[in-house]
């Protein structure tokens, strides 16, 4: 069972999303998506830093970067950004030039490096997104289409499977996956949410193998085995959880970002957009970093 759910950073983020734990820095970092800002949590000091980016960059997430900074994904592609250079991100690619109504969601790297991200139509709901594989290199690979809205990149302990969601369709796949390679192949639908009122977002796997999903609309915080059997539910205080990220020098807390967007009595719900953390009593794994 989990012990208390906290709100670490009340911080009204119109669309919290991508939680991130830098053991180089001990701090969790995350962007709020509409406003737009990068922003970190200091548990050992309770210190909330929040750095604006350039209103028309929309961060839809981030990797951290083996020489330091980050890696952008952002509705004009991808960028390089180092906080604490003070300079602003810089491009270094943008996959979709032709497709200025798309922006790049969420994102993750694999233990090899590469970056794996989907795009999706910003104010559409329509099937034009793409799952993309950037590679150290800077070469970038399309792997999937016909995507709606891109979620829950995630992989196995072992590396032998890999998760990811379309939202809008409320599925969760899985892939076996390649890491020499890092190639997607066997895909299978890993857990159907159709018949249920939440929509799967964001996810992290923990020691045990386990994915945890964010789901938005019903503010439950889910826990599936490899089997994609529902081992765990946790009630959130907010409506719209939508993403977890292990963090802390243990990696034995689970962080969770929500939204405050489309929610209809703030008032009734005051810590939408909060930063929580929670003890659910295993750790996560490290997060790879991007190696170009």
């Amino acid at each position: 069972m989990a012990g208390k759910i906290e709100c670490v950073v009340q911080g009204a983020d119109i669309l919290g999303e991508v939680p991130l734990w830098c053991d180089r820095s001990q701090r969790l970092w995350w962007v709020d998506v509409r406003r737009p800002a990068l922003q970190s949590y200091e548990p050992a000091t309770g210190r909330h830093r929040a750095q604006r980016l350039a209103p028309e960059l929309l961060v839809g997430s981030i990797a951290l970067r083996e020489t330091g900074g980050f890696l952008l994904a952002t509705n004009h592609g991808l960028y390089l950004y180092d906080p604490d250079t003070g300079q602003a991100p810089q491009p270094l690619l943008n996959p979709e030039p032709d497709q200025p109504d798309n922006r790049l969601n969420d994102g993750k790297c694999d233990r090899r490096g590469r970056f794996w991200v989907g795009s999706m139509p910003d104010t559409r709901r329509t099937p034009e997104g793409k799952l993309y594989r950037f590679d150290p290199d800077h070469r970038c690979h399309v792997m999937l289409d016909d995507v709606v809205l891109p979620n829950s990149i995630a992989w196995s302990p072992d590396d032998r499977t890999m998760y990811f969601a379309d939202t809008h369709r409320q599925v969760i796949w899985a892939f076996d996956y390649d890491l020499d390679d890092g190639v997607i192949s066997n895909r299978r639908v890993f857990k159907d949410w159709t018949h249920q009122a939440g929509r799967p977002d964001g996810s992290t796997v923990d020691v045990d193998g386990c994915l945890w999903n964010a789901m938005v609309a019903t503010g439950q915080l889910v826990r599936l085995t490899p089997e994609g059997r529902v081992d765990r539910i946790i009630q959130m205080p907010v409506t719209n959880p939508t993403c977890p990220a292990f963090g802390g020098s243990g990696l034995d807390t689970l962080y969770v970002t929500s939204h405050s967007q489309r929610v209809p009595e703030l008032a009734r719900e005051p810590l939408a957009g909060g930063l929580f953390a929670l003890d659910v009593g295993v750790c996560g794994l490290p997060e790879p970093r991007f190696r170009g």
